[in-house]
């Protein structure tokens, strides 16, 4: 799941809170105009809706700049887990990050990582985050990203 682009970007301006920032990079990423299937545009756009409490609207916003070619499935599902994270549904943001790592042979490090974000956001989830990333990834990465999940704190 190695995002192109900005896409890195747009998750360090997410964690930091910076709505203003994400829908100025938006606009800035519709490079083509607004028919421009442009994901990391959409991308943008949603973690900031997300930011603001609107996660219905971010969700949509996802969805809109799902095109055949980007992002794969899990690429998809990791992001969708992303703006619930950023919303505060950390329950339903391990819901979608579990679609993302189910069966991978490898997980981008950031997968694991958002998993023990969550935890730190809600310690409550620990043993459902552990579960979550024991499913996909080599067996190093399983048993790395498990014990950052179990041990995550605020």
């Amino acid at each position: 799941m190695k995002r192109t682009g900005f896409g890195d970007e747009t998750w360090r301006l997410a964690r930091s809170g910076d709505a203003e920032a994400l829908h100025r990079a938006a606009d800035l990423l519709l490079a083509g105009g607004p028919d421009d299937p442009n994901y990391d545009s959409h991308r943008a756009r949603a973690f900031a809706l997300a930011l603001e409490g609107r996660v219905d609207d971010a969700l949509a916003e996802l969805t809109d700049g799902w095109s055949e070619d980007w992002p794969f499935p899990a690429a998809y599902a990791a992001d969708t887990a992303r703006v619930r994270y950023l919303a505060g549904d950390y329950e339903h943001a391990l819901g979608a990050l579990q679609l993302a790592v189910h069966g991978a042979d490898r997980l981008d490090p950031a997968v694991g990582e958002l998993a023990a974000a969550v935890v730190a956001r809600a310690p409550r989830l620990r043993f459902q985050a552990v579960r979550v990333v024991l499913g996909g990834g080599t067996a190093w990465q399983r048993l790395c990203n498990a014990a950052a999940a179990a041990s995550a704190r605020n």
